[in-house]
């Protein structure tokens, strides 16, 4: 019996590690020491949703829900687009700049830019009776607002998982966006320990 369990263990234990976020930075991520405010930019290129690219997966999803009610699909995805721009920035820059103090904004040209680009996108499910974690898997690049081209520093952030505690993470925001919060927290881990 005692070798059934430390099996099943080890099995978890394993399978948590497998999924653990992994973050990677390089180049210089100092030139933010010193800076109250940055400008941020999110962009989703080349994003991977699940198995597929994301074109293929919102025809996919749209032709579905358009056959079962007419016009669902086109909501649904008017709300995948609306929450790309409003809730997983805002979800992301509250923590970065909550852990970070760097605040965020692009109220007025800042001297440095963060560029957000969503890599891969698992928007996970909730039917209460089962669920999947949805996670986010992003590339953060640091430049000067003047100069775009000249990447200061780039941190990679694989897996940042997504879930709420009360478990009532039914809408794919609430889940993605609370991936997007855990790696904006994450990315000021890192900024923080360089700025150090």
């Amino acid at each position: 019996m005692k070798k059934v369990v430390f099996m099943m263990l080890a099995f978890f234990c394993t399978m948590f590690a497998a999924n653990a976020m992994k973050t990677k930075s390089e180049g210089d991520l100092k030139c933010l020491k010193g800076q109250e405010s940055v400008n941020y930019k999110f962009t989703y290129n080349d994003m991977r949703v699940g198995k597929m690219s994301e074109k293929d997966y919102l025809d996919k999803k749209v032709s579905e829900y358009n056959a079962k009610t007419p016009g669902r699909g086109d909501e649904w995805f008017n709300m995948w687009e609306s929450d790309k721009e409003k809730v997983y920035p805002i979800s992301f820059c509250e923590l970065f700049s909550k852990h970070s103090k760097i605040n965020t904004d692009n109220l007025s040209e800042k001297q440095y830019t963060i560029e957000v680009n969503t890599d891969f996108f698992e928007p996970g499910f909730n039917i209460g009776v089962m669920r999947q974690d949805a996670y986010v898997s992003v590339t953060i690049k640091i430049y000067e607002t003047a100069n775009p081209d000249k990447v200061l520093g780039k941190v990679t952030i694989e897996k940042a998982p997504g879930r709420t505690f009360s478990g009532s993470d039914y809408a794919v925001s609430d889940r993605v966006g609370e991936a997007y919060s855990k790696a904006g927290k994450e990315f000021a881990k890192v900024v923080s320990k360089a700025i150090k």
